[in-house]
């Protein structure tokens, strides 16, 4: 039990970790113990090995044999080394001194360096966000008679690379076809980031080697966010077709052809008060969808800026969350509370496949009322419930049925060269492309500061999906489709109300 003891109080003397603290350990266990188990020893032989041990753990790297004085100085002179010595009584007359050199450094503009800009190509924000002036413009190097395509061609999201290939491919072999762009044909590159963020990464950097004027990138998360620091640093024009996100604060060579969802909600919100009479709406949010909860919130400000009435809000939760009660997972719970009060509408801003559910429970339950949403509702799910969707009214961005004759003609020749009828993504690409050609068109030159102000500038392109505009923001301006489900042809189907063509 004495020597226990003392082994104990001579490590925790030691303020410094020791290394061989461990072997002294080891050394007494094996000499006093002589073989014993640790489940025969008395509990205060037990607490005592505890208190060792602890120590033990924290003992790497001690002053050994040194007397306690010494120690005090090495530790004292290892702290000055690392912190510096403590400041003396003149500190404050020093700090005080240091802020008035930096005041006047400010107001003295010889004494403040700034980076001069034309000592590099590159273009981020501390440069005025790709403004440049035609000093610097004449140092960036042209770019070649190539246009890229971004995008996963395979994985679960190759649906929207696929689309995107196919659609700048049709537009590319279409004006090579008629002479190129300016009388030179451009070849076209693309690049598959298998939906990964270091596919795209490489990509872009393939891409920048290629010296390509411009991408066209596929509505995935990778392509529009993994490499925008590449995409800016090296000034590659990147236009997405169809990104949900807005993508005009992540650069200035980054630009948008997409509906702007706020503002097709505006028009149709518009549109569904003053041509179908609907007054009165419940609101219904998919608390597992992140673009559900935007959408609701556009919705809700339009019903109160044309002073309609809001009757509920309903909203939907993962039966995978915790303490979530029932009623909040149940779409039929949330259902029920429109029963002794239903609205003209329900407004649903989920996916299509969940929004198929609501329809199937609202006619359960006997609820005749019609669903309004955006294009999320657009799909063969939804469709495929048939007179129980009717009346559904939905805003898009494409409508492959219309009869206007350049969108009868992409349609045309997009099924005959792919053997399918065109998404609203391939659409979007194939807008994209014509206008990545029309801004080679219009640009002084093929320097990229040129390529990017031509079509920051583009107005009133007239495309399959519309006439685009850019704004001060590269995000496309853009009038949508308004559509509504109804029986066409001996099938249900979202026929077109009002196009911007």
């Amino acid at each position: 039990m004495t020597n226990l003891f003392k082994l104990n109080k001579t490590l925790l003397l030691n303020k410094r970790p020791n290394p061989h603290t461990p072997l002294i350990v080891e050394s007494y266990l094996k000499t006093e113990l002589k073989g014993q188990s640790i489940l025969h020893l008395r509990p205060m032989y037990v607490l005592s090995l505890v208190l060792i041990l602890t120590v033990a753990v924290f003992s790497a790297g001690c002053s050994g044999g040194k007397d306690s004085k010494t120690a005090k100085k090495e530790d004292f002179a290892e702290e000055k080394e690392m912190f510096g010595a403590m400041p003396d009584a003149a500190v404050g007359e020093k700090r005080a001194k240091r802020e008035t050199d930096f005041k006047e450094d400010l107001s003295d503009p010889s004494k403040t360096p700034v980076l001069d800009p034309s000592a590099t190509e590159k273009a981020p924000a501390e440069f005025g966000f790709g403004v440049r002036t035609d000093a610097q413009i004449e140092k960036e190097h042209p770019r070649a008679n190539k246009i890229a395509v971004l995008a996963p061609l395979v994985g679960d999201v190759e649906v929207f690379g696929k689309d995107t290939s196919d659609g700048a491919e049709l537009a590319s072999d279409e004006i090579n076809d008629k002479g190129g762009i300016r009388g030179q044909k451009y070849d076209l590159l693309v690049f598959d980031t298998k939906a990964s963020i270091e596919g795209a990464r490489v990509g872009v950097t393939n891409f920048t080697r290629e010296n390509v004027a411009a991408i066209v990138g596929a509505p995935t998360g990778e392509v529009s966010f993994s490499a925008s620091k590449l995409i800016n640093d090296n000034q590659l024009i990147m236009l997405s077709a169809g990104s949900r996100r807005r993508l005009g604060d992540t650069g200035p060579y980054y630009f948008r052809n997409t509906l702007n969802d706020q503002y097709a909600i505006k028009q149709l919100t518009q549109y569904i008060i003053a041509e179908k009479k609907l007054k009165k709406f419940a609101l219904f949010t998919s608390l597992v969808n992140d673009y559900s909860i935007k959408l609701s919130a556009a919705f809700k400000s339009e019903i109160e800026l044309n002073k309609a009435q809001l009757t509920h809000e309903l909203y939907i939760m993962s039966p995978e969350m915790t303490h979530v009660g029932q009623e909040e997972t149940s779409i039929a719970a949330q259902l029920s509370k429109l029963k002794n009060n239903p609205p003209d509408a329900l407004i649903y801003t989920g996916d299509g496949s969940e929004g198929a559910q609501v329809v199937k429970e609202m006619r359960k339950m006997g609820l005749k009322i019609p669903m309004v949403g955006a294009e999320d509702l657009m799909v063969p799910e939804f469709i495929a419930l048939g007179a129980a969707a009717n009346g559904t009214l939905v805003y898009g961005g494409f409508n492959e049925d219309s009869e206007n004759p350049r969108v009868k003609a992409f349609v045309a020749n997009f099924r005959k060269k792919y053997n399918r009828v065109p998404s609203r993504i391939a659409a979007l690409s194939y807008d994209a492309y014509y206008m990545i050609a029309r801004a080679i068109e219009n640009a002084k030159s093929m320097r990229p500061s040129h390529l990017r102000n031509a079509l920051a500038e583009l107005k009133n392109f007239e495309g399959v999906t519309g006439k685009t505009t850019m704004d001060k923001n590269r995000e496309a301006l853009k009038e949508p489709f308004i559509f509504e489900m109804k029986s066409k042809g001996n099938q249900y189907r979202f026929v077109s109300l009002k196009e911007p063509l």
